[in-house]
């Protein structure tokens, strides 16, 4: 079979032509022939290319959009659609600032803090004093949000007017003893943690934007206790399960289904404490025991990065530099990768005997029993829940 670069030749018979008549052979009907054939062809090769590119957008469309059914940690967050995961990545990006951090890589605070929340045991204002508060977070405006464990209520201040809170909601809504706040400032909802009668721990939900401040439940876990709870950038929700020594994720956006994220298969874990989500690396930090463990979602493995001696660390914060911040008995430590496993104390002093002599301190260079810390990623500030204290302490970065 003869290829389309092949040359065909016509013969001519040339018997009936006399000898006085002039021969002219046509040479330009093979150029017309090839010049068709050519067109033909690329015209097929044209038409053949545009095919295969509709097959295959196609098919790309399709496995984008086709809904992934599998239980697996990575694959469980390709169920949120592409652009809601595009703007909360982009999101969490502009609101930490950490691709371009502007916080010193060895913060200096000032060790005399100011009250933030909250007013001195000595008062006589018994709507605003608070007892035990566990947990401390900001919205975007900078407003203060306190877990006002021991009252049963959640309490938000303005910025400096640390001694006038308004309770957002309390025990007459069905709240009992709430810690581990939690603001996702795009839809500028709080999620915190709770229990019910029974023992068994919930995360609810408060819409902040709504004109009736109602909670919702959005999980009821197991019967256990628990003291850390976080999100993640797909709103997926992990919580300790202190009893259980093993840390579980409910998974966004229903909440009816969860996955073991880390167990006690290896001794690793026992009673599990606070924990702390870093979404750029994909890292769970938990407080366990006297140490703080780091958690590869990734790698499904664990390694050891802080050691606490003889205390337990409570709340835990994350900076753009990689800076662990730590609340442990009567201090705030800084663990690095310039300082060593026990960490720096950087707020509060370490006492060499008992504890109980900061338990009615004015001073807001002591702490008895600091819990949960927030660190403003967009100035370095931090608060510190003092649950022994009973307020809520900020201190700033030297200048």
């Amino acid at each position: 079979m003869p290829s389309f670069c092949d040359t065909r030749y016509t013969s001519y018979s040339t018997d009936h032509i006399s000898d006085n008549d002039h021969i002219i052979v046509d040479s330009r009907q093979p150029n017309r022939n090839w010049s068709r054939r050519s067109i033909f062809i690329y015209a097929i090769c044209i038409i053949f290319i545009i095919i295969l590119t509709i097959i295959t957008t196609s098919l790309i469309i399709i496995f984008k959009r086709k809904p992934i059914n599998s239980t697996s940690l990575n694959d469980q967050n390709l169920l949120l659609n592409e652009n809601k995961i595009i703007l909360n990545i982009s999101n969490f990006v502009k609101q930490n600032n950490s691709f371009s951090c502007q916080l010193p890589k060895n913060p200096d605070y000032n060790k005399n803090g100011i009250v933030a929340a909250g007013v001195f045991a000595t008062s006589t204002d018994e709507l605003n004093k608070l007892h035990g508060p566990t947990s401390v977070y900001l919205d975007h405006e900078r407003n203060i949000y306190v877990a006002d464990t021991m009252n049963h209520r959640i309490r938000k201040y303005s910025p400096g007017n640390s001694d006038e809170g308004l309770t957002l909601i309390d025990e007459t809504s069905n709240v009992n003893y709430p810690h581990c706040l939690f603001i996702d400032h795009e839809s500028n909802h709080l999620y915190f943690l709770d229990q019910n009668s029974q023992g068994y721990y919930r995360v609810q939900l408060l819409k902040l934007n709504s004109n009736l401040l109602k909670s919702t439940i959005l999980v009821v876990g197991n019967q256990t206790r628990s003291y850390g709870m976080t999100l993640d950038q797909y709103l997926n929700i992990y919580v300790t399960e202190y009893n259980h020594h093993r840390i579980i994720k409910w998974l966004s956006p229903d909440y009816e289904q969860y996955v073991i994220v880390v167990e006690n298969n290896s001794n690793e874990l026992s009673y599990p404490r606070s924990i702390y989500f870093d979404q750029i690396a994909n890292n769970l930090y938990i407080a366990n025991k006297n140490r703080i463990h780091r958690w590869s979602v990734n790698l499904n493995k664990s390694e050891i990065v802080m050691q606490g001696g003889s205390f337990y660390p409570n709340g835990i914060e994350y900076d753009c530099h990689g800076n662990l911040y730590i609340s442990q008995d009567t201090t705030i430590k800084l663990i690095s990768n310039r300082t060593s496993i026990h960490g720096l104390d950087i707020i509060g002093y370490s006492h060499p005997g008992d504890a109980s002599i900061y338990s009615k301190s004015t001073s807001t260079a002591d702490f008895y029993n600091p819990e949960g810390i927030y660190l403003d990623k967009t100035n370095g500030d931090l608060y510190v829940a003092d649950s022994g204290l009973n307020r809520i302490h900020k201190y700033a970065i030297k200048n």
